[in-house]
């Protein structure tokens, strides 16, 4: 929905009036002395709305006494009070000032002044520090990143935290910025107005229903360089955030929009604004529409304040200006729309360690050929000169979703190429899955943990019976690697047998079983002809099946003749590097026999048929192979780094007393969440 309200001329004029209360000093200090019981010496400090004091006392003590303007809404300041109550209660260590009741035990007292106006009368410690304002040298690193961990911190404590004045009409409520669209009109700098004006049109034609649809909460939406303390002794520290005046319920993500006005002056805003992020996301982890919206609602904030200031400018000549250093809102407001939405974005979002920036799916924007260049001599550069794409232009991918992929332009692209993702890319199951997990153990598989057990118990209670035991790896190269060992081990043999122009993986040894149309195989390895039934030599033949596994005499004699004998048959029963051929019904089962009576094994290498692929779980079985050893990869963890072995317990246990094998990785408890979902994904959807 649209943000077309507008309040009147009057109303909006109303809620930035100053109208500072007018006591005299004598009376401020009579109500401190009837209501709080409070002596010592009163220093007038600058503010916007209200009469606020900093008292000194005989004991050293300091407080803030606070008399507020009497157009201010007692609810409103009951809203104030209450979140500072609440705050106590949630985070006691939080440097944010305390409510100190009155002599009758009021968190608020109420006083009349002239012309029997209502005033609110409160009293809150004082926090000790120095304003980041006036503290330049202290803008590092380290201090931005603390600041926005601080505010992160303090919206922890007012999560779950509501008022009734928490939604009111408030001058900088950002969400609001449309009232202000009549009032650019004040804005002397044409080059700004129009820029300002495109952006309040901008955001709200095409953004607010994200906008709206952002985590909210009530937020304090003030932390700038005057409300933010630092330790005198250490300057990277926030000791103090203050003036909870313009807190409302709004986006989570204000609280950056505000903060990040206290870095727009710097020689490079974006890296001291992601500093910022990168403090808040620590302890809030921020959502992706947020990170990508924060570009804009910082261009939207500079420009409320720019139209509020010569809206104000305009009305009130006489008064002193709302803010002094407009000219460098101005300068913020232009570099930053100079630099652009992707930039911008896409720093953020390096600083979060969120993915490269793409369009979200959906939207559109051009293609910068000379980047898309610029990516390609990068590629050739680091990862080699060979070509790696299969098209002639390569496609640019940073985002994907279920079947889809999306090209940086924003064109969607239906993958029926990728064999990665089994159950979708980024299914939000496994993701999650791995996120949590991560957030909680992730080592070795030399100590004990559940998440290995309980993966291992499932995944060997969908394989036939006399599989019972698991070996995990990082890929399914390395489990082909283990498998070719293993046979060799059990079988006592070398040879091997597969499919001509088979891939099983890229380790040493298992690229020899990876020919792929290579003709200098070595002595140890034998290849069967592909059984097509279809284009194949002995296609459409009664007795196809036989015919081609008779190969497989050929084949076991060549490794008897050349003194290998035969370790196994390490085959893919989805023969996809031959192109995912049509077998013959039982060629599989007679090659599995004469493998057996020749003392060899069978390989099952499911990494690209396993988990359904061929209408079955597994493609052995639906090919009617029995194996000896079950090979996975790839689809496993649906893209994570994550491979398996299984096999019976008695191999296992002999290859693992015999060899020593263990794998760092290979099954680490993520790894492992990942391949729990997969396994949810399937049975569940």
């Amino acid at each position: 929905m649209k943000n077309d309200g507008m309040t009147s001329n009057q109303a909006i004029e109303n809620l930035l009036d100053r109208n500072l209360p007018s006591f005299t000093l004598a009376e401020v200090q009579q109500i401190a002395i009837k209501h709080y019981g409070l002596k010592g010496e009163f220093t007038a400090l600058v503010s916007e709305r209200d009469q606020s004091f900093r008292v000194q006392c005989a004991n050293n003590e300091q407080f803030i006494f606070k008399i507020s303007n009497s157009s201010d809404d007692y609810g409103t300041i009951d809203f104030q009070t209450q979140a500072l109550l609440h705050i106590e209660k949630q985070n006691s260590s939080l440097p944010v000032p305390r409510i100190i009741k009155s002599n009758s035990g009021d968190s608020c007292t109420v006083v009349e002044g002239e012309r029997s106006n209502k005033h609110v009368v409160r009293l809150l410690s004082y926090l000790p520090g120095v304003l980041i304002d006036d503290a330049p040298e202290s803008n590092t690193k380290s201090m931005r990143k603390n600041v926005g961990s601080t505010i992160a911190t303090l919206d922890i404590a007012l999560r779950g935290f509501f008022h009734p004045h928490a939604q009111y009409e408030h001058p900088w409520d950002t969400m609001k910025f449309m009232n202000y669209r009549p009032h650019t009109q004040h804005i002397t700098n044409k080059k700004a107005q129009q820029q300002i004006e495109f952006i309040f049109d901008y955001v709200n034609d095409h953004l607010m229903p994200s906008l709206t649809g952002l985590r909210h909460q009530v937020v304090h939406q003030d932390v700038h360089g005057g409300n933010a303390l630092l330790d005198p002794k250490n300057l990277d520290t926030l000791s103090g955030i203050i003036d909870f005046g313009d807190m409302l319920y709004a986006p989570l993500i204000m609280e950056l929009v505000v903060a990040s006005d206290m870095f727009l002056r710097s020689d490079d805003p974006v890296a001291e604004i992601s500093d910022l992020i990168a403090g808040y996301d620590a302890v809030i982890e921020l959502e992706e529409l947020e990170i990508d919206l924060l570009y804009d609602l910082i261009l939207v904030r500079i420009s409320l304040l720019i139209t509020i200031c010569a809206w104000r400018a305009a009305m009130r000549p006489d008064e002193a200006p709302y803010v002094e250093n407009m000219h460098e809102y101005y300068q913020a407001l232009d570099e930053l729309s100079t630099m652009g939405r992707e930039n911008v974005t896409s720093r953020f979002r390096e600083a979060c360690r969120f993915p490269a920036y793409s369009p979200a799916i959906g939207s559109r924007q051009d293609i910068n050929l000379q980047t898309e260049e610029t990516l390609r001599n990068k590629r050739r550069h680091y990862l080699g000169e060979k070509i790696w794409h299969f098209y002639k232009q390569p496609l640019h991918f940073e985002r994907a979703k279920g079947p889809w992929l999306y090209g940086v332009d924003g064109k969607r692209y239906l993958d029926l190429y990728n064999n990665v993702p089994q159950v979708g890319h980024c299914n939000p199951h496994v993701t999650r899955a791995i996120s949590r997990q991560a957030k909680t153990l992730n080592t070795s598989t030399r100590y004990l943990y559940q998440i290995i057990l309980d993966y291992s118990e499932r995944l060997t209670n969908l394989l036939p019976k006399h599989l019972q035991a698991c070996i995990f790896f990082n890929s399914g190269s390395e489990a082909n690697d283990i498998a070719l060992q293993m046979a060799r081990l059990i079988s006592g043999h070398q040879g091997a047998i597969i499919v001509e122009d088979a891939y099983h993986g890229i380790t040493e040894t298992i690229m020899d079983l990876s020919p792929e149309g290579n003709l200098n195989i070595p002595d140890y390895v034998a290849t069967l002809t592909a059984p097509c039934s279809y284009r194949g030599v002995h296609a459409d033949k009664d007795n196809s099946a036989e015919l081609y596994a008779a190969d497989a005499d050929t084949a076991i004699k060549k490794l008897r003749d050349n003194g290998s004998n035969t370790a196994c048959f390490m085959i893919d029963t989805a023969l996809c590097s031959s192109g995912v051929l049509d077998v013959p019904e039982g060629y599989f089962n007679l090659v599995g026999e004469k493998v057996r009576s020749a003392g060899g094994l069978i390989i099952a290498d499911e990494v690209q048929s396993g988990f359904g692929r061929l209408g079955q779980m597994w493609g052995h079985q639906a090919r009617g192979l029995k194996a000896d050893i079950v090979t996975m990869g790839k689809p496993i963890g649906n893209g994570h780094p994550l491979g398996a072995l299984v096999t019976s317990k008695a191999i296992l246990d002999r290859f693992i007393e015999e060899t020593g094998l263990f794998s760092t990785f290979g099954g680490n408890p993520v790894s492992c969440a990942a391949g729990m979902a997969v396994l949810d994904v399937i049975e569940d959807e």
